[in-house]
């Protein structure tokens, strides 16, 4: 299946009902095809060409899922931008991606994206075009820019042109570059494509038991694979309604699940937490919510027993990773209690896991290993990076996850932890090397280590461990500044702790085993 034709299919089976809701705006099928169609038109105008990548600088705003949609129907890939992303990780993105297009909001909350976008642009040969969603005075300020308005005039009467494009489209052309990183901390772009994100949703769906009224929130940022495919892409395939926050904001969520009568809730850990601590909790009236999800970090059986007393009912405890096209594994209502508080359920539908030893082997029931997982929704490689990807698979098919866990006799999977040195802050993934090497770029700095430590609220928080220059003074706050012109805001460490050293290796690497077992010590 092709991304594009379950919009086309209910924007004729069912145009007026609700496909997307965002404040004021409600956006039924038919409007959500024609929209689609209009910046299809328009990236034919600006040449864009089937296996080209457009990038999507655009928060969680309707305009960013018709770029979206639109890039799936000429063959293109989109790239999603993060708002929170520094200079440097937007020129990354930008720029391993090999974007040739940027649609771009001018700015949102306090992040400028046209001032970071004219500052890196001279360090993007691939890209093009900018098209601006805004005003004349707001594309000036980016050369050669286009405004919104003008680029969607550029593609009126184009329509034949996309229809005979859209024939060209195939289930393996790359629909969705999401950008994760691994253990060296050097990002990485999984290449989703058609056939993994319909396979995962209906995988989902199936598993789930979605049923044809759902109506879900959209609290979570476009560029993760839990906005992205789990939630934008299964009500598209579901036929169902997406109901879209700009960012999680507890009193704001209670209200619109309370006023759009949400049924389905997608949230980590740690805003669960948050919604629960709000005082007014208990004035709204959240009783049309079916399904509670929770994916995304570690959950405590507290939490499990928190949500049923709280909300009326037993959440789906979900574990997947952006190479999977989302959660492959859930627990389900009917599984029994002890599992569902302990364990990341079983695999969905069209999904296989393993556990694997370090030899490549597999390890029989019960006998911790490597997770593996097989199925039409894992990634076809990560793009650009041959090598990585031949890594990250068997002769079998089988992607290594990097986490570590076991299967139980009744076939529930345990997750351990994880191999790789990401830790979860709030549902964002934070990858310690790439916060230490722009801790070893400030010029008081000598030796720099960043551990995840366990946080009651944000699940897990991050912590550097600075060795300053010698005969220099630094600051904690100093250094938590340096880290914020460089990074988004939540990979900014919550501790900095200062030593006259760190404990080595033999090989002179920072020993950090004996600081984890340092942290332990201390609780």
């Amino acid at each position: 299946m092709l991304l594009f034709e379950p919009l086309e299919r209910w924007a004729k089976e069912r145009p007026d009902r609700e496909a997307i809701v965002y404040g004021d705006r409600r956006i039924t099928y038919a409007d959500y095809d024609r929209e689609v169609n209009r910046v299809a038109c328009g990236l034919l105008a600006l040449g864009v060409r089937r296996g080209d990548k457009v990038g999507l600088y655009i928060p969680n705003h309707p305009e960013f899922i018709f770029g979206y949609l639109a890039c799936s129907k000429v063959g293109a890939a989109a790239v999603p931008v993060s708002w929170r992303f520094a200079p440097a990780e937007v020129k990354y993105i930008l720029g391993h991606s090999d974007s040739s297009v940027v649609i771009t909001e001018t700015s949102f909350m306090d992040s400028d994206f046209l001032a970071k976008l004219n500052a890196v642009r001279g360090e993007l040969p691939a890209l093009r075009q900018v098209v601006v969603i805004g005003g004349k005075e707001d594309a000036a300020r980016v050369e050669g820019a286009l405004t919104y308005e003008e680029f969607l005039a550029a593609g009126e009467g184009r329509e034949a042109e996309l229809e005979e494009r859209k024939r060209e489209v195939q289930e393996d052309d790359t629909a969705f570059l999401l950008f994760t990183s691994g253990t060296t901390g050097q990002p990485k772009a999984p290449m989703l494509t058609h056939r993994n994100i319909t396979e995962y949703v209906r995988g989902q769906i199936s598993s789930s038991g979605l049923g044809d009224d759902e109506r879900l929130l959209m609290d979570i940022p476009n560029n993760h694979v839990g906005g992205g495919v789990m939630a934008i892409a299964s009500m598209l395939v579901n036929g169902t309604t997406l109901v879209m926050l700009d960012a999680f904001i507890p009193q704001q969520v209670l209200q619109t699940v309370q006023d759009e009568r949400i049924t389905i809730m997608g949230q980590v850990p740690a805003q669960y937490i948050l919604l629960f601590m709000q005082p007014d909790f208990d004035s709204y009236d959240l009783s049309s919510v079916r399904h509670a999800v929770v994916s995304g970090a570690p959950v405590q059986p507290e939490l499990v027993d928190q949500i049923e007393e709280k909300m009326g009912v037993v959440p789906y405890i979900g574990y997947g990773l952006t190479e999977t096209s989302g959660a492959i594994t859930f627990t389900r209502k009917e599984h029994p209690r002890e599992k569902i508080s302990t364990t990341i359920g079983v695999p969905n539908e069209g999904i296989e896991v393993r556990i694997m030893s370090p030899e490549r082997e597999e390890v029989p029931r019960g006998e911790a290993g490597e997770i593996t997982v097989r199925g039409a929704a894992v990634m076809k490689g990560y793009y650009n990076q041959p090598e990585a990807t031949a890594a990250a698979f068997d002769d079998d098919g089988f992607f290594y996850t990097g986490d570590m866990g076991f299967i139980d006799e009744d076939g529930f999977v345990h997750i351990l932890g994880r191999k790789k040195e990401m830790y979860i802050r709030g549902g964002e993934n934070v990858y310690p090397p790439e916060v230490e090497e722009v801790l070893l770029k400030h010029p008081k700095v000598l030796f720099a280590a960043v551990l995840g430590y366990p946080d009651p609220v944000m699940g897990e928080k991050g912590r550097a461990y600075i060795v300053p220059q010698p005969g220099a003074e630094v600051t904690e706050e100093e250094i938590k500044a340096f880290c914020r012109e460089h990074l988004a805001s939540y990979k900014v460490p919550d501790q900095v702790v200062f030593r006259n050293e760190l404990p080595l290796t033999p090989l002179g690497k920072v020993h950090k085993y004996a600081l984890y077992q340092e942290m332990e010590g201390e609780k």
